[in-house]
């Protein structure tokens, strides 16, 4: 099965021509070399061959946005602390944490050239995050969740950018991209089994693609798996290690 990503790269003001198809999206950046959602992370994400960087969403006390998967700091950096408790100035100065903000992350992004897949944590973040891209006209971008209110809520206030609605593999795909008005459905079916490509089956796909739809998968670091699901056509792949789908970029072949 073929499929044409023009006519939504048009829709949505995508550059055409850029990288190879699946779309490599560094997951959290390329967190399995660097802590995650880091500009770190991001930039080796890039030179490593990745065309998007996943990245998380959360608020200060003050209302900046953030990017951290969680809202409490203790897994990733070991400080018992929340951001959302936090002001941007607080957080910003607090010993051996660096988490951006969403304007530093989107900066990075304009100036590397990386698409912004961004999966909202925090509600609110969305409608800031969309108004920040608005204000600079960057498009290379899509605004994602679980929480399919608010997908549905940037969806009702005619949001001009990808919306994509998470889905996990006990859930109904199609029920949730319909309920959140998406785009995109990104299936995050990594813990599917040894297996999970063999759940995204043709008529699946179909049944997405006849909706209007288009697809986003897991983020996957097993080599047999990942070189299965690269030969989908789906519009993108989430990863930790962007040099397992790009290898070329590394100078060597990882995938066999």
């Amino acid at each position: 099965m073929s499929r044409d990503f023009s006519p939504f790269f048009e829709r949505f003001g995508w550059p055409s021509g850029k990288g190879t198809l699946p779309f490599c999206i560094g997951h959290r950046g390329a967190s399995g070399h660097r802590r995650e959602n880091t500009l770190e992370a991001f930039r080796l994400a890039s030179e490593l061959g990745a065309e998007m960087w996943e990245l998380d969403t959360q608020i200060t006390k003050d209302g900046v946005v953030v990017v951290s998967h969680d809202d409490h700091l203790e897994r990733v950096f070991g400080v018992d602390g929340h951001i959302s408790q936090m002001t941007a100035a607080e957080l910003a100065v607090l010993e051996g944490v660096n988490i951006p903000t969403f304007e530093a992350v989107a900066a990075l992004g304009r100036e590397l050239g990386a698409g912004l897949y961004i999966e909202l944590k925090a509600p609110g973040t969305g409608m800031l995050c969309w108004q920040h891209l608005r204000r600079l006209n960057q498009r290379f971008a899509c605004l994602g969740s679980f929480d399919t209110a608010q997908v549905r809520e940037l969806r009702d206030v005619g949001c001009d950018l990808p919306l994509s609605v998470l889905v996990r593999v006990d859930h109904d795909p199609h029920v949730l991209g319909d309920q959140a008005g998406a785009d995109i459905l990104h299936l995050c079916w990594e813990r599917a089994g040894e297996r999970p490509q063999d759940l995204v089956t043709t008529e699946l796909m179909r049944k997405v693609f006849d909706e209007g739809r288009e697809i986003v998968l897991w983020h996957e670091e097993r080599p047999v798996v990942l070189k299965d699901i690269m030969q989908l056509p789906v519009l993108g792949i989430c990863t930790d290690l962007p040099d397992l789908m790009r290898p070329a970029m590394c100078g060597e072949e990882r995938l066999g």
